[in-house]
């Protein structure tokens, strides 16, 4: 099994892949070379210490943190070039040298310290780091926890961790914050596009395009723009227009199944139908996944079962139960439930009354997914209907629902840990279905101490176990991550199963 976190790089070879990121790219950039790409998920702002904004920061290639997370989801150096636990709450940092901010203020470990204090108090999921203290000592940077807690080091992969330059004014930084990465943002316009040139100061060699626009383009125009050449790269493009692609010699499509499950959540709250765990695993039993996956990506999604997607990577190996397709299954648990059809209308009831469940959705919308669902349930016997609402968050955060859709990016720092305990734990801020499970608690406290990366990966694989068995939501499908680009204008573009990258300084212009 592959190791996610490849932490501890000793010194000697620390400082060789210093120096050879230093000496320069194998691909250098030709005078004038320009780009214009749509982006996925557009977000207006810059400043990682601000909201989400760190996000798209880091897709444009502004931005770097200490760790990162690579194609295959391993977590490698980035502006730290080693690490190490020293024990169950203090972990040492070695600082990269000859690192410079775009503005060509050097990268510092009193920089790395302030940077990431201003992310811990400024932005609302700063608490997640848990710090209870930040120190430099020499050339390192020391993070104490205020408890034990294995996330940590993958905590500073998440886009909020980017590390900004805090010895000037940062009160632009929305607009154009001062990083390490790439790409330094010469212009933005609100709603419209972020205009990009080459980081002069880039310490990992020399990007291999001049400048980039990033548009802000609608997902379903974005095949038309790359056909007609106002764009050479589109990320996330509409699957329904992807046909048209077909039979264009310079049009590439390079898709990784992504790090994003699509759910819909079950009450669980005492009072509730589908408090009753029984239900809950007949309305899961009764869906296709195959189909629903093909119906919401126009054969561009994955069935999924389970909470990680498989390029997530924890299940590698390991023995997963997962949520499946089986109408007999279905049957008997309703009837263990104590549902049946004795009036013969074909939707099943009890104590004289018939089952009634609703879907509550946005008016906006697409509905096909649910209407493939309702049309599997009726074949079961379970009477859905599919209640459309100008916004669902009243009915999501009153508790007042049957079934709610999700989705959710399951590891918003390269780990699944905070995507597991806040969908599911008590307590948990997105825990919108009330469900409570002992197990399900019992591994969640093994996870903090969980310092050892096969033990960290079996709660994972424990975690899932317990929610395919008492099934507070039904996973449906994942997304692949799609890019479409032009090869007459552009190579070396890499699709990461996480969303938050995007823009690297190895995309080079074609010969």
């Amino acid at each position: 099994m592959k190791k996610r976190l490849k932490a501890c790089v000793p010194a000697m070879m620390a400082a060789m892949m210093m120096t050879a990121g230093m000496t320069g790219s194998a691909f250098a950039a030709e005078d004038g070379t320009h780009l214009n790409v749509a982006m996925f998920m557009w977000m207006d702002g810059l400043d990682p210490a601000e909201g989400w904004n760190g996000w798209t920061t880091m897709r444009c290639g502004i931005g770097e943190t200490l760790l990162t997370a690579d194609e295959n989801m391993d977590v490698v150096p980035c502006l730290a070039d080693s690490w190490e636990q020293v024990d169950d709450t203090t972990y040492k940092f070695h600082i990269r040298q000859g690192v410079k901010f775009s503005n060509g203020n050097d990268m510092t470990p009193e920089t790395v310290k302030e940077s990431i204090e201003r992310t811990a108090a400024q932005n609302s999921r700063g608490e997640n780091l848990k710090l209870a203290s930040v120190e430099v000592d020499g050339e390192n940077v020391i993070f104490k926890t205020t408890e034990p807690y294995s996330a940590f080091p993958y905590y500073l992969t998440e886009p909020m961790c980017i590390i900004v330059d805090t010895t000037v004014d940062t009160s632009n930084y929305d607009n154009a914050p001062v990083c390490t990465g790439p790409f330094v943002c010469e212009e933005y316009v609100p709603e419209e596009k972020y205009e990009l040139k080459a980081n002069e100061y880039y310490w990992d060699g020399t990007p291999g395009v001049d400048s980039v626009t990033v548009l802000n383009i609608d997902d379903d125009t974005k095949v038309s723009a790359m056909l007609s050449g106002d764009i050479d790269v589109a990320v996330a493009p509409s699957s329904t227009t992807l046909s048209q692609i077909e039979g264009s010699d310079n049009i590439e499509m390079v898709k990784v199944t992504g790090t994003r499950e699509n759910d819909l959540e079950m009450n669980c709250r005492e009072g509730c139908p589908t408090a009753d765990v029984n239900l809950r695993k007949a309305l899961s039993y009764a869906i296709d996944r195959d189909v629903i996956a093909q119906v919401a990506g126009n054969g561009y999604a994955q069935a999924l079962g389970k909470a990680f997607p498989d390029t997530v990577g924890y299940d590698e190996g390991k023995d997963v139960e997962s949520q499946t397709y089986d109408l007999d299954k279905a049957k008997e648990y309703l009837a263990e439930a104590g549902y049946e059809d004795t009036d013969g209308n074909g939707y099943v009831e009890k104590d004289g009354e018939e089952l009634e469940l609703h879907i509550a959705l946005r008016s906006n919308a697409s509905t096909a997914v649910y209407q493939a669902m309702q049309d599997m349930w009726k074949t079961a016997g379970i009477h859905v209907e599919i209640d459309l609402m100008e916004n669902t968050s009243d009915a999501r955060d009153s508790g007042e629902f049957d079934f709610i859709g999700g989705g959710w990016q399951t590891v918003n720092n390269a780990d699944g840990q905070s995507y597991l305990k806040n969908r599911w734990s008590d307590g948990g801020s997105d825990n919108y279905s009330g469900f409570h499970s002992d197990a399900f608690q019992e591994v969640m406290e093994r996870l903090d101490t969980a310092f050892d990366y096969e033990d960290r990966v079996q709660c994972f694989v424990d975690a899932e176990n317990v929610l395919t068995e008492e099934c507070p939501t039904l996973f449906l499908y994942a997304n692949e991550n799609i890019t479409l680009i032009n090869t007459d204008k552009v190579k070396d573009v890499t699709v990461f199963p996480i969303d938050y990258y995007m823009l690297t300084s190895k995309w080079t212009a074609a010969e």
